[in-house]
Protein backbone atom coordinates (compact mmCIF):
# COMPACT_ATOMS: atom_id res chain seq x y z
CA UNK A 1 0.00 0.00 0.00
CA UNK A 2 2.95 2.43 0.75
CA UNK A 3 4.23 1.55 -2.54
CA UNK A 4 1.42 2.40 -4.16
CA UNK A 5 0.61 5.89 -2.31
CA UNK A 6 4.16 6.48 -3.32
CA UNK A 7 3.61 5.75 -7.18
CA UNK A 8 0.57 7.69 -7.29
CA UNK A 9 1.79 10.66 -5.31
CA UNK A 10 4.94 10.65 -7.75
CA UNK A 11 2.75 10.37 -10.79
CA UNK A 12 0.75 13.52 -9.31
CA UNK A 13 4.10 15.34 -8.85
CA UNK A 14 5.66 14.77 -12.20
CA UNK A 15 3.00 15.68 -13.89
CA UNK A 16 3.72 19.42 -13.65
CA UNK A 17 7.01 18.51 -14.50
CA UNK A 18 6.14 17.02 -18.29
CA UNK A 19 3.48 19.55 -19.02
CA UNK A 20 5.26 20.98 -21.92
CA UNK A 21 6.46 17.67 -23.30
CA UNK A 22 2.54 16.24 -23.32
CA UNK A 23 1.37 19.33 -25.50
CA UNK A 24 3.65 17.62 -28.00
CA UNK A 25 2.84 14.16 -27.45
CA UNK A 26 -1.12 15.19 -27.16
CA UNK A 27 -0.58 17.00 -31.46
CA UNK A 28 1.18 14.19 -32.40
CA UNK A 29 -1.38 11.90 -31.08
CA UNK A 30 -3.65 9.44 -33.84
CA UNK A 31 -7.12 10.50 -33.87
CA UNK A 32 -7.81 7.37 -32.34
CA UNK A 33 -5.66 7.57 -29.46
CA UNK A 34 -7.35 10.53 -28.31
CA UNK A 35 -11.01 9.01 -29.18
CA UNK A 36 -9.70 6.20 -26.25
CA UNK A 37 -7.77 8.40 -23.81
CA UNK A 38 -9.64 7.88 -20.72
CA UNK A 39 -8.13 8.49 -16.60
CA UNK A 40 -7.25 4.60 -15.53
CA UNK A 41 -7.91 3.45 -12.26
CA UNK A 42 -5.82 2.90 -9.17
CA UNK A 43 -5.68 -1.12 -10.12
CA UNK A 44 -5.00 -0.41 -13.81
CA UNK A 45 -2.04 2.02 -13.06
CA UNK A 46 -0.75 -0.38 -10.69
CA UNK A 47 -1.49 -3.61 -13.70
CA UNK A 48 0.55 -1.95 -16.22
CA UNK A 49 3.26 -0.35 -13.81
CA UNK A 50 4.49 -4.37 -13.46
CA UNK A 51 4.68 -4.66 -17.17
CA UNK A 52 7.12 -0.96 -17.36
CA UNK A 53 10.44 -1.38 -17.69
CA UNK A 54 11.94 2.29 -18.11
CA UNK A 55 15.42 1.76 -19.50
CA UNK A 56 13.49 -0.25 -22.25
CA UNK A 57 11.54 2.79 -22.67
CA UNK A 58 14.30 5.35 -23.29
CA UNK A 59 15.92 2.86 -25.71
CA UNK A 60 12.93 2.56 -27.70
CA UNK A 61 11.62 6.67 -27.60
CA UNK A 62 14.56 8.42 -27.33
CA UNK A 63 12.05 11.28 -28.36
CA UNK A 64 11.01 11.09 -24.89
CA UNK A 65 14.17 10.50 -23.19
CA UNK A 66 15.76 13.50 -25.25
CA UNK A 67 12.95 15.62 -22.91
CA UNK A 68 11.82 13.99 -20.34
CA UNK A 69 15.17 12.18 -19.04
CA UNK A 70 15.71 9.11 -17.57
CA UNK A 71 13.62 8.85 -14.21
CA UNK A 72 11.56 5.85 -13.77
CA UNK A 73 8.34 7.84 -12.48
CA UNK A 74 8.81 10.53 -14.85
CA UNK A 75 8.58 7.75 -17.75
CA UNK A 76 5.93 5.83 -16.16
CA UNK A 77 3.52 8.48 -15.64
CA UNK A 78 4.38 9.69 -19.30
CA UNK A 79 3.63 6.01 -20.34
CA UNK A 80 0.12 5.96 -18.41
CA UNK A 81 -0.90 9.70 -19.65
CA UNK A 82 0.23 9.31 -22.97
CA UNK A 83 2.22 6.01 -24.25
CA UNK A 84 -0.37 3.86 -23.77
CA UNK A 85 -2.86 5.83 -25.70
CA UNK A 86 -0.03 6.26 -28.70
CA UNK A 87 0.41 2.85 -28.89
CA UNK A 88 4.25 2.78 -27.40
CA UNK A 89 5.45 -0.14 -25.69
CA UNK A 90 5.76 -0.30 -21.77
CA UNK A 91 8.52 -2.73 -22.72
CA UNK A 92 10.35 -5.04 -25.27
CA UNK A 93 8.30 -7.92 -24.30
CA UNK A 94 4.61 -6.84 -24.78
CA UNK A 95 3.58 -4.82 -27.98
CA UNK A 96 -0.20 -4.28 -27.86
CA UNK A 97 -0.98 -4.35 -31.49
CA UNK A 98 0.42 -7.71 -31.52
CA UNK A 99 -1.10 -9.30 -28.92
CA UNK A 100 -4.65 -8.32 -30.31
CA UNK A 101 -4.52 -9.03 -33.45
CA UNK A 102 -2.63 -12.48 -32.85
CA UNK A 103 -5.28 -13.51 -29.95
CA UNK A 104 -9.06 -13.63 -31.86
CA UNK A 105 -10.21 -14.78 -28.76
CA UNK A 106 -8.97 -11.49 -26.63
CA UNK A 107 -9.81 -8.70 -29.77
CA UNK A 108 -13.61 -10.63 -30.08
CA UNK A 109 -13.93 -10.11 -26.84
CA UNK A 110 -11.97 -6.68 -26.22
CA UNK A 111 -12.56 -5.22 -29.37
CA UNK A 112 -10.32 -2.00 -29.46
CA UNK A 113 -10.46 -1.33 -25.29
CA UNK A 114 -6.33 -1.16 -25.70
CA UNK A 115 -6.62 -1.68 -21.68
CA UNK A 116 -8.16 -4.28 -21.55
CA UNK A 117 -5.43 -6.08 -23.48
CA UNK A 118 -3.06 -4.55 -20.92
CA UNK A 119 -4.91 -5.70 -17.68
CA UNK A 120 -5.51 -9.12 -19.37
CA UNK A 121 -2.05 -9.73 -19.95
CA UNK A 122 -1.21 -8.55 -16.74
CA UNK A 123 -3.27 -10.92 -14.46
CA UNK A 124 -3.29 -14.19 -17.11
CA UNK A 125 0.64 -14.76 -16.97
CA UNK A 126 -0.16 -18.46 -16.39
CA UNK A 127 -1.94 -18.37 -20.16
CA UNK A 128 1.00 -16.60 -21.60
CA UNK A 129 3.15 -19.38 -22.33
CA UNK A 130 0.82 -21.30 -24.82
CA UNK A 131 -0.65 -17.79 -26.01
CA UNK A 132 1.95 -16.18 -28.68
CA UNK A 133 4.52 -13.70 -27.65
CA UNK A 134 3.23 -10.62 -28.13
CA UNK A 135 6.51 -8.46 -29.98
CA UNK A 136 7.11 -7.48 -33.13
CA UNK A 137 9.97 -9.47 -33.71
CA UNK A 138 7.87 -12.55 -33.32
CA UNK A 139 4.75 -11.47 -35.37
CA UNK A 140 7.47 -10.84 -38.12
CA UNK A 141 9.42 -14.13 -37.86
CA UNK A 142 5.98 -15.95 -38.44
CA UNK A 143 4.88 -13.73 -41.26
CA UNK A 144 1.65 -12.44 -39.38
CA UNK A 145 -0.05 -9.45 -40.44
CA UNK A 146 -0.60 -6.81 -37.68
CA UNK A 147 -3.60 -4.19 -37.02
CA UNK A 148 -3.46 -1.23 -34.40
CA UNK A 149 -5.44 -2.41 -31.65
CA UNK A 150 -7.87 0.26 -32.38
CA UNK A 151 -9.02 -1.65 -35.83
CA UNK A 152 -10.75 -4.28 -33.80
CA UNK A 153 -14.46 -4.19 -32.83
CA UNK A 154 -15.95 -6.36 -30.07
CA UNK A 155 -17.86 -9.35 -31.45
CA UNK A 156 -16.30 -9.52 -34.94
CA UNK A 157 -13.49 -11.60 -35.75
CA UNK A 158 -10.78 -10.00 -37.22
CA UNK A 159 -10.33 -5.89 -38.35
CA UNK A 160 -12.92 -3.59 -39.24
CA UNK A 161 -13.32 -3.48 -42.93
CA UNK A 162 -10.77 -1.25 -44.54
CA UNK A 163 -8.57 -1.71 -41.56
CA UNK A 164 -4.58 -1.06 -42.73
CA UNK A 165 -2.12 -3.21 -41.37
CA UNK A 166 0.58 -1.78 -39.12
CA UNK A 167 3.25 -4.46 -39.92
CA UNK A 168 3.21 -6.79 -42.76
CA UNK A 169 5.93 -9.39 -43.52
CA UNK A 170 7.28 -6.48 -46.60
CA UNK A 171 6.59 -3.17 -44.11
CA UNK A 172 7.62 -3.51 -40.11
CA UNK A 173 8.90 -0.43 -39.21
CA UNK A 174 10.61 -0.64 -35.82
CA UNK A 175 11.58 -3.94 -36.38
CA UNK A 176 15.27 -4.27 -37.56
CA UNK A 177 16.86 -7.23 -39.58
CA UNK A 178 20.08 -8.78 -38.02
CA UNK A 179 20.68 -5.60 -35.46
CA UNK A 180 21.00 -3.24 -38.60
CA UNK A 181 18.61 -0.07 -38.19
CA UNK A 182 17.23 0.29 -42.23
CA UNK A 183 17.60 3.91 -42.29
CA UNK A 184 21.49 3.56 -42.07
CA UNK A 185 21.64 1.48 -44.62
CA UNK A 186 19.66 2.83 -46.68
CA UNK A 187 21.79 6.12 -46.72
CA UNK A 188 24.32 3.63 -48.69
CA UNK A 189 21.92 4.58 -51.96
CA UNK A 190 21.32 8.09 -51.07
Amino acid sequence: MKKVRRLLSMALAIMFAVSVFSIRSEAAMSAAGQAHMRPLSENEVQLIYTMFKADEYTKMYPDVKEVLGTDEMTLFNHFITFGIWEQRQPCVAFNVDVYATRNPDLHKEFGDDIVAYYRYYATHLNEQSWRTTPTKYDALWHNCIIYSVYDFVEGQDGPREGAVPVQTGNYHPDVFINGEDPSEANKAFE
